[in-house]
């Protein structure tokens, strides 16, 4: 009789084993989205990166989790956000602009980050070179094609002398962008007038100063700052007829005549990839870091005939956009 008994506890423990192998959760793969500031380019590089785990049939809520927070243009919130993931014991990073890399970056040397929406990795401490980097960093740089549009505003606009732009010191990739744009511009025999700014309440003063310095041309440099108060270049542009180049589609889309550019919708998916892989058991430090390669361009034709931007057919033919 006791061995029966003994012999049908035995069992009853074996199903219990059974039974709770069975029900046990999967651990879901957490990753921690840093954003630097709530504007188009970073919700772009957000959704695009997500979009890449979808078309890997990789489930949200099910295989993987998104943590995402919004540093609002603060560097001490991204600090925090930075030390938020490693609190909540995140799997991943990803990292969408300079200064989030940076936050991420000082915070841990262990959790994987995948940054995106960097103009360069290097200058902001990631590594040496793309394949000698920080064991625990990867992603996609996106530095915008200066000298291409320099090329294209000296094709579209020939008489032009002076461009303008407006940067934002705090932001390094901005002052990294704002150097190269006067170097390509010197190189052609352009005069680049760049007026800094520190708040976006400064934006439109800075753009009158630039029309009352007799610009020919807006050339806006890529950064966060900026781009949140692009509506104010706009406004004075549309009303001074000086037509707006740029390197962000989201910036053509909001009344800039011109962009050359990258889809930062596909920089952030580009980015996903990389964590997938990284999911998947590969190390950031097996991985190169990329750039984008193929500019696009993008044309606003109401925004071109209110600032006076005469677009011919050749041009027309090269864009990848045209918005009526």
């Amino acid at each position: 009789m006791k061995r029966k008994f003994l012999g049908y506890l035995s069992f009853c423990l074996i199903c219990l084993l059974l039974i709770t192998s069975c029900t046990k959760k999967e651990k879901i793969y957490t990753i921690g989205i840093c954003e630097f500031v709530d504007s188009p380019t970073d919700k772009e590089c957000e959704l695009g990166f997500i979009q890449a785990f979808v078309d890997e049939e990789i489930i949200q809520d099910k295989d993987v989790k998104f943590i995402i927070l919004n540093a609002h243009g603060d560097f001490p919130t991204a600090n925090s956000i930075a030390h938020n993931f490693i609190s909540k014991k995140v799997d991943l990073i990803c990292s969408i602009d300079t200064p989030c890399l940076q936050a991420c970056m000082n915070a841990t040397s262990k959790i994987p980050i995948v940054f995106t929406s960097i103009a360069n990795p290097i200058l902001a401490g990631a590594g040496e070179s793309y394949t000698d980097h920080i064991p625990n960093v990867t992603g996609v740089s996106v530095a915008s094609p200066i000298k291409q549009t320099i090329s294209l505003i000296k094709q579209m606009l020939p008489e032009t002398k002076v461009i303008g732009t407006v940067w934002v010191p705090s932001e390094l990739n901005s002052e990294f962008y704002m150097k190269i744009q006067k170097e390509e511009a010197e190189k052609v025999g352009l005069t680049t007038i760049a007026i800094p700014i520190n708040a976006t309440s400064e934006m439109h003063d800075a753009v009158m100063i630039l029309v009352s310095k007799k610009i020919d041309v807006f050339y806006q440099i890529s950064d966060n700052l900026t781009n949140l108060a692009f509506e104010a270049e706009v406004k004075v542009a549309n009303e001074a007829q000086i037509p707006i180049f740029c390197n962000q589609f989201s910036e053509v889309k909001r009344g800039a005549s011109i962009g050359l550019g990258w889809d930062f919708y596909d920089a952030g998916y580009e980015a996903g990839k990389l964590a997938i892989r990284i999911m998947r058991g590969e190390k950031p430090k097996d991985i190169p870091f990329q750039s984008m390669q193929e500019s696009k361009l993008t044309i606003n034709l109401e925004a071109a005939e209110i600032q006076g931007l005469n677009i011919t057919e050749d041009i027309f033919g090269k864009a990848a956009e045209v918005i009526e």
